[in-house]
Parts: C-alpha cells; sequence; structure tokens
C-alpha cells in the first residue's frame, strides 16, 4: 500500500511534495504517476484571482492511504469527484465516515485544514477531481461568507455524512468536463478554466445554502433516501455504450415505487431518468471527441449508436453543433446557474 502522510497547506506545495515522494519529473506543473502506483497525471494550476486547483485523471495500481493532518491556519478545500471502478473507498472527516463498494461514486464536499481528513482507495480505482483551494480570506472578499457564517459552520460540522456531499448533477459534470479539456496551448485557457471554477464555486455554495437553511423545497430528507437515488444514478452512467437499464428494474434496486424513483429522482438531479441518461451520453461523447483520438464514427459506436446519422443528430441536439465541426476548434457552451 502506498501511504502519504502531509500536512496541508497549499496545493503548489502538496503537489510538489507528493511528486517528490513518488519520485517522479515535473513538467509544466504536470507529473504522471510512476507505473507501480498508477496510470494517469495530476496538474495544478495557480489562477490570477488567488484559486489554485488540483486535477488529476487517475488509475491506481495498488491500494493507497492518504492522511492529512490538522492544521494551525484555516483554509478550504472543494472537491469534485467521479470515482470508478470502486471496490472499496473509505473517507474519514474528522470522525464522519464514508464507505462506499459499489462500482462508481460522484460527489463534491468541502472540508477545512481544521479538520483531519483521510481517504483510503483499493487498487483499480478510477478518478477524475477538480479540487479548488482558498484561503479564509479570498472566501469573505469574494463570497461575503466568514468562517463565523452560522451556515458554513453548521455545514463543516455535519456528521451525516452523505448528506455533508453535493451529488454531481450535469451542470457540474458539464463545468467539471470544460476544465478537464482545457489545453495550455489553448486561447485564453486560464481565464476560461477560472470563469469555470468560479461557476463550479458558485453554484456548490447556492445549494450549501439553500440546503442548510431549510429553503431548499425537497422531500429528499432521508440519508438512506437519498444514498439509494445516488446509487442508481451511478448505475445509470456506468455503461453509456448500453441501453439504459429499465424503470422498473432500477425501481427494484432502490427499493421503492417506479412513481417515487421518477420523483425522487428528478427532485435530486433536475432530469427524468433516460433524459439524464442521454445527456451524460453526449457529455461522454463532447469529451471523446475533444481528446481528438477518435474518429466520429468510433464514438457513435463507442456510445451504442449503430447509425452516425442518429449520433450527429443527438450531439446537435445537444449542443447544436455538429460533431464534425468540434474537430475544427473547441466550442465551450457556459452552463446556466440556476
Amino acid at each position: 500500500m502506498f501511504r502519504f502522510h502531509y500536512k496541508y497547506t497549499d496545493h503548489l506545495k502538496y503537489f510538489a511534495e507528493l511528486a517528490g515522494m513518488l519520485q517522479v519529473p515535473v513538467h509544466n506543473n504536470t507529473f504522471f504517476l510512476p507505473p507501480h502506483i498508477g496510470t494517469g497525471y495530476v496538474r495544478v494550476t495557480e489562477l490570477a484571482n488567488g484559486l489554485q486547483v488540483l486535477i488529476n485523471e487517475v488509475t491506481i495500481n495498488e491500494d493507497v492511504h492518504f492522511i492529512r493532518d490538522v492544521s494551525a491556519q484555516n483554509s478550504y478545500t472543494l472537491r469534485f469527484d467521479e470515482i470508478t471502478g470502486i471496490d472499496n473507498l473509505t473517507l474519514d472527516m474528522g470522525g464522519n465516515i464514508l464507505k462506499e463498494s459499489r462500482l462508481a461514486y460522484s460527489g463534491a464536499f468541502l472540508t477545512n485544514s481544521l479538520c483531519e481528513l483521510a481517504y483510503t482507495a483499493s487498487a483499480g480505482t478510477q478518478d477524475r477531481c477538480v479540487n479548488i483551494y482558498f484561503t479564509e480570506p479570498w472566501l469573505e472578499k469574494n463570497f461575503g461568507i466568514k468562517s463565523t457564517d452560522e451556515i458554513l459552520s453548521k455545514y463543516l460540522s455535519l456528521k451525516t455524512a452523505v448528506f455533508n456531499f453535493e451529488v454531481l448533477n450535469l451542470e457540474y459534470r458539464q463545468l467539471m468536463e470544460d476544465i478537464f479539456v482545457i489545453k495550455s496551448e489553448y486561447p485564453m485557457q486560464k481565464v476560461i478554466q477560472q470563469n469555470r471554477v468560479m461557476l463550479l464555486l458558485e453554484k456548490f455554495f447556492k445549494s450549501l445554502y439553500k440546503k442548510i437553511d431549510g429553503s431548499a423545497k425537497t422531500n429528499v430528507t432521508a440519508e438512506d433516501t437519498l444514498k439509494r437515488i445516488m446509487q442508481i444514478e451511478s448505475l445509470l452512467v456506468k455503461d453509456l455504450s448500453q441501453s439504459p437499464p429499465t424503470i422498473p428494474l432500477l425501481a427494484r434496486k432502490a427499493m421503492m415505487s417506479e412513481t417515487k424513483l421518477k420523483n425522487v429522482f428528478k427532485e435530486v438531479y433536475g432530469y427524468n431518468i433516460y433524459e439524464y441518461y442521454q445527456k451524460n451520453r453526449m457529455l461522454k461523447a463532447r469529451q471523446l471527441l475533444l481528446s481528438h483520438r477518435y474518429s466520429i464514427k468510433e464514438i457513435g459506436l463507442m456510445l451504442g449508436f449503430q447509425n452516425l446519422s442518429n449520433f450527429s443528430i443527438a450531439y446537435k441536439k445537444e449542443f447544436n453543433i455538429l460533431p464534425s465541426d468540434v474537430q475544427t476548434g473547441v466550442s465551450f457552451v457556459l452552463p446556466q446557474i440556476n
């Protein structure tokens, strides 16, 4: 097992310390995992407004255990994770423990450096993560939120593991995807990245305040209900090359009626079940197109389209641009924050 025990200061120092521990070279603020640990990259960026962003797309080849000690100086990290291939995942936020052993997990959570953080992941786990670091003064200056704010303090002290997490709906996924596909050679790369990071922060804090102060009109109050819906979402999008599971099957997996499943799913994720599946399929198509590693035909087949025309029609309906147009340049669509 690879173990990394550190005292958090900021992303730049953490990145340098982790690269040193792994004994890997750093180029353009990026390093790649050594083969015995895994595959993929870790990258850190410091934005013009003082934010630091750590992103990674990795698959680990051995179990890992990370421990972050408490720091005397308060700062915050906001993580957005899409994790698949899970055999065992344990997250401990100051004694607030979340354990997962399902195929996939997607969520966002905020922690501060005054709380110890530890997590363990088993070999085979794949993680795509956007991790934003900001300080107490930054939060107050840019969002008007003080560390003594009642709602923020209540959120950070919550002991209900699932309630402490924000589900990754399509708006979050779209913003994350824009951050992943931005390359250093793109025009206005840092401006675009900073915009998406600020939108992630804005959306998260809006949702946090609605949830904690009770203004969010929702029937999803039970932790068990929310966890089951998150499991259904993981099952729905785990293989976008296949037709989605049927509503009766999903309802049995969720142990609720079909009507309740459809109502609660739309309440949590904002879309009907099959509409959500299709939008995620198109988001995956966009990711593959922007990688420039596959032909349009290959991508269509990878996502279950036997007819290339149907794929082009579905993609244009979602993004108002044809797949062939994407290959000639990068088109970023700014999502609306609700």
